[in-house]
């Protein structure tokens, strides 16, 4: 598993097949008794998480454009190649963020589709 793409493929799956575990596990506590209903719930939670991976990019924009926090960081003792490197790695780890995101809500897309089209 030394193949960075196929660990991260891993490790997204295996994080959505657990949260698809715990959704199911709570329709069924709640009363689910279709499939089309588990279907439901995997797509709202995999919609749900893929939001929340645009919303941190997105806040993490607002961070980088704001022009105080900009000024706030020249008073520092970082120079100017300093705080360009801080800005690439936080914009790198938000980039992050949203591609881990984004394939576990796929993942749980993909598994409600499976649930409503071949087992509904």
């Amino acid at each position: 598993m030394k193949n960075p793409l196929f660990r991260l493929f891993m490790v997204t799956f295996l994080l959505a097949l657990a949260i698809g575990i715990l959704v199911s596990a709570i329709g069924w506590l709640s009363g689910w008794d279709t499939f089309t209903q588990f279907s439901n719930g995997l797509f709202i939670t995999g919609g749900l998480i893929v939001v929340i991976g645009l919303f941190s990019t997105l806040g993490g924009y607002d961070k980088r454009s704001d022009s105080f926090l900009s000024y706030a960081q020249s008073a520092g003792d970082m120079n100017l190649e300093e705080r360009s490197r801080r800005m690439v790695t936080d914009m790198m780890q938000e980039y992050r963020a949203i591609v881990f995101l984004t394939l576990i809500g796929g993942f749980l897309i993909a598994m409600a589709i499976f649930v409503g089209s071949f087992l509904g």
